[in-house]
């Protein structure tokens, strides 16, 4: 396995990054390649240090003008460097041509268990895997309420959603602890990662599915990460993943094509993709939803609602209305709560339910913000910024 760290002005994290990395438990290969993106700061300083005294350590460093044209570009280049030395044999490789080599995504700030290579490696034996996703945690989620939130929503979408995805065979890839086949991403073409993308992550998994592979999750292991932990940059970050997520609707008339018209993926497999593109926009139809309800409640407006019309009026109403309302939260946070490294104590569970409830309307404000950036064409990749860690 060859772990690629991407890296741009990561001093503040890396160090620590790379002693988890060199620390593996893995009987089998492993390399880290890190790609030092032009940072101006000691990140490439570091990243020598540690290949100067752990010889499966490698750095490459980019260079303006090419460089710091976001994480896409650097993955291409680390992808070049690989599949040429793999082609050529290079010893550094062990001689392992690309069928044999796996590319690993941990970013600057990821730190993965000791046993994490060994636990995911036996999903490659089967052919038809081209890539599998671990899950994510915040490393930092107690050092205020907004990491937590954001550790509530990476352990959720992981155990509800991934897992079931996983069945069909097209979990989605995160740009964050990815296990990828470097014989299929040769299959995408020399840039395996599209230019530009603003969530190369969930562009590449929509191509390896189109192309017949399949995708899986692994939650047997994971990674952590920083959370944010100030509203501004994760308003950024957030707006920059809805963004990205809109860019890649271009994959849909491909996901709609019978197999072998633009995709080999299955049906089942199209069809969650497909729906897992368009559901982004539910979050503004709920947000319209719930700002309708309180302008009707003042009497500003109107409003007729009909879907429970068949449901009789009295307790068997008010059970569904209160059904519908609260057991999707409360399964989520129910998963939360089994799943995670920090759960809340059982009474604080009622307040965590409010206040993320409150923090998912952050989703309605940064699909605004990114349909403006898609009508003004500003496609800016954002650097998610750090802090400070203990080594």
């Amino acid at each position: 396995m060859v772990v690629f760290v991407p890296a741009r002005n990561e001093e503040l994290v890396l160090d620590r990054t790379l002693a988890s990395l060199a620390a593996a438990a893995y009987e089998g290969e492993w390399r880290v390649l890190v790609i030092d993106d032009a940072s101006t700061d000691a990140t490439a300083e570091i990243a020598a240090r540690w290949a100067e005294r752990e010889p499966r350590i490698r750095l490459t460093r980019r260079v303006l003008p090419d460089a710091a044209q976001g994480k896409s570009e650097a993955l291409n280049h680390g992808y070049g460097l690989v599949h040429g030395w793999s082609a050529a044999g290079d010893p550094w490789l062990d001689g392992r041509a690309a069928d044999d080599v796996v590319v690993v995504i941990v970013d600057a700030d990821g730190v993965l268990p000791t046993d994490a290579l060994a636990i995911v490696a036996p999903y490659f034996g089967d052919q038809r895997v081209a890539s599998v996703q671990v899950g994510v945690r915040i490393a930092n989620a107690r050092t205020n309420l907004l990491a937590r939130m954001q550790d509530i929503e990476f352990v959720g979408f992981s155990w509800l959603v991934q897992i079931a995805r996983d069945w069909l065979g097209s979990s989605g890839l995160g740009g964050n602890g990815q296990f990828t086949r470097l014989s299929a991403l040769a299959g995408l073409g020399g840039a395996p990662w599209a230019a530009g993308a603003l969530t190369e992550d969930l562009d590449l998994g929509l191509r390896l599915v189109g192309a017949g592979w399949r995708t899986r999750f692994c939650h047997l292991t994971h990674v952590d990460q920083q959370g944010l932990t100030t509203w501004r940059p994760l308003l950024r970050q957030r707006t920059r993943w809805i963004q990205g997520h809109y860019q890649c609707w271009r994959h849909l008339p491909r996901l709609a094509g019978r197999p072998g018209r633009g995709s080999r993926a299955p049906l089942l497999a199209r069809l969650d993709l497909a729906l897992y593109l368009v559901l982004v926009v539910t979050v503004l139809l709920v947000t319209f939803t719930v700002l309708a309800g309180v302008l009707a409640m003042v009497g500003v407006i109107g409003v007729q609602n009909d879907l429970l019309a068949g449901v009789p009026y009295g307790p068997p109403r008010r059970a569904v209305e209160l059904a519908l309302s609260v057991l999707p939260l409360a399964i989520f946070l129910g998963t939360y709560q089994r799943h995670s490294a920090h759960p809340f104590r059982w009474y604080e569970v009622p307040a965590a339910a409010v206040l993320f409830t409150a923090y998912g309307y952050v989703w309605a404000w940064v699909s605004l913000r990114a349909l403006l950036n898609l009508a003004l064409r500003r496609n800016a990749w954002v650097k998610t910024p750090r802090v400070a860690v203990s080594a």
